[in-house]
């Protein structure tokens, strides 16, 4: 009897601590953790909304060397380039969780991200002095890429889009190229890390993953004055363009032990519609290459003046197409060095063309006439016979060259 007493006694004793277990673990799953996710939720919104903002002004990057296309003819061109796109650190929400106040989970994001951006374009020259390009782009982070100290991450971005421009003046002025474009730009990035939580007596350590994901849309036109000197051609320029799209981010804790729900908190944002640049480089033109180097500066809205991307690419300088295309007065390609103007300031045939052959101009040669005689004075001249005082003079000969 004293056995089973025992026993009925353990038993209510293990009852009641699971009672009371159960007791003070439901407060701590209805209010800690919906606190804890309303953290997540409004680190989120400050995440989605900054790069929103960044990537915005990214997708109407569509930088388009300062040189004309020949009609008929097309040209591939390649650059790589480096984008900064800041997250306002000062703009960071207040946490109302203790534990992730004290471990500062704000330093897990940077205050900018760097990232690489590889660029192609195939340019076809158009009549009336007019080329477009098609444009294919590829941002993909580098192996071992960390967004912080002990927050790895991995990501990837695409840009399809198209060009068009015209182009004014050029030869002995500047020249002026007036372009719309159009891309599209998709992506997704991936970062985790760990949160060591301390509240209301529970501690544990959560393997937290974030998650990124982008579609824009971006449309613009831009305006670039370039001018040649030597070998090199600067540039400067303004755009605009129109954006649409969103940029969405979610945060999860990942481990689910000691009962606690899962923590999850998600945004989208979308981007500032209006987007103005300020454009400005150079380009150097070789006969076996054409190089060039660009940055490109946000102008308005957030962040602006912190916001840019800088790009060096080449140029192949063979242009491919069955047809001979037609002359352009292209600052970059088609003005004449001095010697050549100096050559052309007897001729009035026209602009000058540099696919068309320059025509060989006849000239004539006149040797020195021989030194003349008095009729009065019979004297030989080299050898030849006596000059009489009413014969003709010699003719002069005339030979082409």
């Amino acid at each position: 009897m004293e056995i089973v007493a025992a026993k009925a006694r353990s038993a209510a004793k293990r009852l009641s601590l699971a009672a009371a277990l159960a007791f003070f673990a439901a407060p701590v799953r209805a209010q800690v953790n919906p606190t804890m996710s309303g953290d997540f939720q409004n680190m989120m919104q400050w995440l989605s909304h900054g790069l929103a903002q960044g990537l915005g002004f990214f997708a109407g990057e569509t930088f388009d060397p300062p040189h004309e296309v020949t009609d008929k003819r097309i040209q591939p061109d390649m650059s790589l380039g480096v984008g900064n796109l800041p997250l306002l650190k000062s703009q960071f929400p207040a946490l109302g969780v203790p534990a992730l106040q004290q471990l500062g989970v704000e330093n897990i994001f940077p205050s900018a991200i760097v990232f690489p951006n590889l660029a192609m374009h195939l340019r076809g020259g158009l009549p009336y002095r007019m080329d477009f390009a098609i444009r294919g782009a590829d941002m993909t982070t580098p192996p071992g890429y960390k967004i912080s100290q002990g927050t790895p991450a991995k990501g990837q971005s695409n840009s399809i889009g198209f060009s068009l421009r015209k182009h004014f003046f050029g030869g002995d002025m500047p020249l002026l190229s007036l372009g719309l474009n159009y891309n599209h730009v998709y992506g997704v990035f991936h970062y985790n890390t760990n949160f060591n939580l301390n509240s209301n007596g529970f501690q544990a350590t959560e393997s937290v993953a974030g998650s990124l994901q982008w579609n824009l849309n971006s449309a613009g036109i831009n305006a670039v004055v370039s001018d040649t000197f030597y070998h090199m051609t600067p540039f400067f320029g303004l755009g605009y363009n129109r954006v649409s799209g969103s940029v969405s981010a979610s945060l999860q804790a990942i481990d689910t032990s000691y009962g606690i729900a899962p923590i999850y908190g998600s945004a989208s944002q979308r981007p500032e519609q209006n987007e103005a640049r300020v454009i400005f480089g150079s380009e150097a033109n070789f006969t076996w290459l054409h190089m060039f180097f660009n940055t490109e500066v946000k102008a308005m809205g957030i962040a602006s003046g912190k916001t840019y991307i800088m790009q060096a690419g080449a140029a192949l300088p063979f242009r491919i197409g069955s047809g001979s295309g037609a002359g352009y007065a292209s600052s970059a390609r088609a003005r004449p060095t001095k010697a050549e103007r100096f050559q052309d300031t007897t001729e009035t045939s026209g602009d000058y063309s540099p696919q068309a052959p320059r025509a060989e101009k006849a000239t004539t040669y006149s040797p020195a006439p021989p030194p003349w005689v008095p009729p009065t004075q019979h004297r030989e001249i080299f050898g030849g016979a006596k000059q009489d005082k009413n014969e003709a003079p010699p003719p002069q000969l005339i030979f082409l060259q």
